[in-house]
């Protein structure tokens, strides 16, 4: 009876510890692959040059990389960052990863808390546990982006709300009003209309549902107003606190640019010619996107929908209303997506909390013997797939010939981290024989892989996708007193972040007209071009718009996009032709695309205007 009575207890803390082994798996996740490795492509590059500029620049209100004015998104995530530097004096890369962790943290912090108001601890652990290990929630919090700042103040504000809602407080409107407004500094309106609008109008109208059963209408309704009001002053002023200056600071351009082109012009496609990623007409391509970013949790999530279709088929929509309340947040904010012209995958990223809800309710309620297999199987899975990882020098031959040397170099070698990948999947074995449940198991399992595989593989894809060696080899070609008559032409926004970044270098671009004039030598300003040409094999003056006969020279041909071999970047010189004298009076190529006013006769410019044109000095006399 004794030893009975000791084997139980002893048994009891082993069964109790999969919180803090939960806890550990999670900080093992969000830490893993964070700190080792240089900036990543795409939009790594100009979120670091904004915030090397704000920083330097000590301008918080219009951010700019490179000479170029940055308004897509309001500048809060930035000054964050920058202030983490000033704070822990860490360079702005490392406070970036760091100002990523922490925001991790407080947005898994806000769900869980979130979760315990809806249907208590056990389905907050739950939802937290899902969130933590979705590819596409580690995807967003690995990279540096505004998005990881709004995911945050997003679920913060939906949190406060629901506080305010469900448990009656009003005093958390202030804090949702707070949140709402750091939203809206994080990424502008449409963090209002996508994230928390449609969970804002679902809580209240369950509070107002809840309101029928009290006594006193008008008190309540009198104190509710009140709190109301100040919590949407408080948002105001958070949102003030940037729009205000920025107003009186930016040009018309700029705020045009701010507000109808990136915000309004996203939603309505009035935009997207200019910005890109136009989806019009395709209301269906999240659902890719959905499954993706739940892997490997895609098939409780299907399991949910399937459920709750169920329940309100035979129970002719009697159901929980956490179901209806999740179901309803789903569709309305699929339905903003499904409306917007814009569409990346990406923008999924702040809805992941909503998804973690919805399938932690799922793995709560399946525990039968096809969801036992559906872990065992990914567990199997990710275990070999780690081992493949483990092992690249002994297959590595079977790896694409069009991998770079440096990259080839890493696979063939054997690394210490292989030996962390061999640890986690032996502790994946030992988490599937406990007697915790099974989502438990599944989320630790999933944490294992990720953290191990994250922590093994970041230094390969920096050495993928390292730009830094590649621009250096080009840019010491490239004399400091030729810099300043070198201006560039097509260069995509990495490319103007790296050189900033990488040499100080704030390239000015110009126009097709005007490198024409350039390479003809007919400028006042620049001798030399730089030509940036992505995702192309034509020769530098076709994919810029010239004709082949444009006089030049190669002078230099970097790769600084190590991972993409049809990328280059020219450093040309102009080769003026003999016996023309005036080439651009009599060009053909000129007339028809450049200053109009050429052909109608140069003695109607002034004299400014002629020298901007192209005009050599000895044709400028009246």
């Amino acid at each position: 009876m004794g030893g009975a009575g000791m084997m139980g207890n002893g048994k009891r803390p082993l069964l109790r510890a999969w919180p803090c082994c939960l806890v550990l798996g999670i900080l093992a996740v969000v830490f893993s692959g964070l700190f080792d490795h240089d900036v990543l492509t795409p939009d790594e590059p100009r979120v670091m040059a904004v915030i090397k500029h704000m920083a330097l620049s000590g301008n918080l209100i219009i951010p700019e990389f490179a000479g170029i004015p940055f308004v897509e998104k309001p500048p809060l995530f930035f000054a964050y960052v920058v202030g983490l530097m000033h704070l822990t004096g860490l360079d702005a890369l490392m406070a970036g990863r760091l100002g990523l962790a922490l925001l991790c943290l407080a947005t898994l912090l806000a769900t869980f808390r979130l979760g315990c108001l809806f249907q208590g601890r056990r389905y907050g652990w739950a939802s937290v546990a899902v969130l933590a290990t979705l590819e596409g929630f580690i995807l967003n919090f690995h990279w540096l982006r505004v998005d990881a700042a709004l995911a945050f103040a997003s679920m913060a504000a939906t949190w406060a709300f629901a506080e305010a809602y469900l448990r009656s407080r009003y005093r958390w409107l202030l804090p949702a009003g707070l949140f709402t407004g750091l939203a809206f500094l994080s990424k502008g309106p449409v963090a209002i209309v996508l994230c928390i609008g449609p969970v804002w109008l679902l809580l209240f109208l369950r509070h107002l549902y809840l309101l029928k059963g009290e006594a006193d209408h008008r008190a309540s309704w009198v104190r509710i107003l009140a709190w109301h009001l100040v919590g949407i002053g408080v948002m105001g002023l958070v949102m003030a606190a940037w729009i205000y200056p920025f107003y009186r600071q930016a040009s018309p351009e700029l705020w045009h640019a701010w507000f109808w082109d990136n915000q309004v012009g996203r939603l309505t496609g009035a935009s997207t010619d200019t910005l890109g990623h136009n989806h019009a007409g395709e209301p269906f391509y999240y659902i890719g996107g959905v499954m993706e970013y739940t892997l490997p949790w895609s098939g409780f999530f299907i399991a949910w929908l399937a459920m709750t279709l169920k329940e309100l088929v035979i129970r002719r929509g009697r159901v929980r209303w956490q179901t209806a309340f999740l179901l309803g947040w789903l569709l309305l904010t699929m339905t903003v997506l499904a409306v917007s012209v814009t569409k990346r995958t990406m923008y999924l990223a702040p809805l992941m909390p909503l998804l973690a809800l919805v399938i932690a309710d799922a793995a709560l309620r399946c525990n039968g013997r096809l969801a036992r297999w559906y872990r065992r199987g990914w567990a199997l899975a990710m275990g070999g797939s780690l081992l493949m990882l483990a092992t690249t020098p002994l297959w590595v031959v079977l790896f694409p010939k069009e991998a770079s040397k440096e990259l080839v170099q890493w696979l063939v070698t054997w690394h210490a981290t292989a030996i962390g990948i061999v640890l986690a999947v032996m502790l994946m074995i030992v988490v599937e024989i406990t007697r915790w449940p099974g989502w438990v198991k599944f989320a630790l399992i999933t944490a294992l892989f990720f953290s191990s595989g994250l922590h093994h593989l970041m230094p390969a894809i920096a050495v993928a996708k390292d730009m830094k060696r590649e621009l250096h080899a080009l840019a010491v070609q490239i004399p400091d007193d030729k810099r300043a008559r070198t201006a560039s032409v097509r260069f995509t926004e990495t490319m103007s972040s790296i050189f900033y970044l990488y040499s100080d270098w704030t390239v000015p671009g110009v126009d097709q007209a005007r490198a024409r004039r350039i390479l003809l030598g007919q400028d006042n300003e620049y001798d030399y071009l730089l030509v940036d040409r992505y995702n192309s094999t034509q020769d530098p003056l076709t994919y810029i718009g010239l004709p082949a006969d444009t006089p030049h020279e190669v002078l230099a041909v970097g790769h600084p996009r190590s991972d993409r071999k049809n990328d280059a970047v020219y450093w040309l010189a102009g080769k003026p032709r003999k016996g023309l004298a005036e080439p651009w009076l009599v060009d053909r190529y000129d007339r028809e695309t450049a200053i109009p006013e050429r052909a109608a006769g140069i003695a109607k410019l002034s004299r400014r205007e002629r020298w901007s044109a192209g005009a050599p000095q000895q044709s400028l006399r009246e």
